[in-house]
């Protein structure tokens, strides 16, 4: 029996170069040129940028990269993440229920699909296709919260965005609650810097999270450029840092702000 044919259309591939092939769509396949890739050994999905344009990386053992008109771009994405190799559970959840500590006032409810694979988490819904990347989950826990004026056990997630911190929350059946704190917990600690730090260095995290540069951070911890710097080389190379100048300058990972997040809860 022939497959159904959602989608046929001209796009680019890149590697190294942009090169022209179509793309076929079925309710099993994605066929890029001669190349047929079977929906379900797809490991993962996300929205990238390749010089300037919005593109579509597809995981199977290797990466393939879609540029795709912009009228189909969503179209596509929407399929394969709701199509892709994942574990995938129906639930109720409120993606970005606080940004910063602060509550979203837009944010509600929406009954979809939370989504698990090896690299990151899914949201599903009819309008929402949100992937968190596990590297940028920073706690996972259960607790009670008011939920159309009941108190119910939900999944907490505080996850960064942009520097920020922020929590969603899951409401699934508790068995299934149960299943999914445990799975993304161990994805948690298996991710995670092996990293324990001094007072001195949990300070200069927080300055650095505040938004102070090098010097201001200098003068207030009272440390030599030196000292200063080995401290910087520490974060950096526990992966809770990036260089962003070639003057000593950095910014926190994802790994970094969900580990202040932790310190201004102590």
């Amino acid at each position: 029996m022939t497959e159904k044919v959602h989608l046929r259309a001209p796009i680019k591939t890149y590697n190294g170069g942009w090169v022209d092939v179509e793309l076929v769509v079925t309710d099993n396949n994605l066929v890029i040129g001669k190349r047929n890739i079977p929906l379900k050994e797809i490991e993962d999905l996300e929205d990238v940028e390749v010089e300037g344009v919005s593109c579509i990386q597809i995981k199977k053992e290797d990466k393939v990269i879609l540029r795709l008109p912009p009228n189909l771009h969503q179209q596509v994405f929407k399929f394969i993440a709701f199509n892709l190799k994942a574990d995938k559970f129906a639930v109720f959840f409120l993606e970005s229920a606080t940004v910063g500590g602060v509550v979203s006032s837009g944010a509600q409810w929406e009954k979809g699909y939370f989504s698990v694979t090896d690299e990151g988490f899914w949201f599903l819904s009819a309008r929402n296709q949100k992937r968190i990347p596990i590297e940028n989950l920073g706690s996972v826990k259960t607790d009670l919260r008011n939920v159309g004026g009941k108190q119910r056990k939900v999944l907490v997630l505080s996850h960064v965005e942009k520097s920020n911190v922020v929590t969603s929350l899951v409401l699934c059946p508790e068995s299934t609650l149960e299943m999914l704190e445990g799975y993304l917990q161990r994805l948690f600690e298996k991710h995670k810097p092996a990293i324990t730090l001094s007072e001195d260095e949990m300070q200069i995290l927080t300055l650095i999270y505040s938004g102070l540069d090098f010097a201001s951070i200098e003068n207030i911890v009272g440390m030599s450029t030196d000292e200063l710097n080995t401290y910087y080389d520490r974060l950096v190379d526990s992966g809770l840092a990036k260089v962003v100048k070639i003057r000593k300058e950095i910014e926190l990972t994802p790994h970094g702000v969900s580990m202040v997040d932790k310190i201004s809860k102590r």
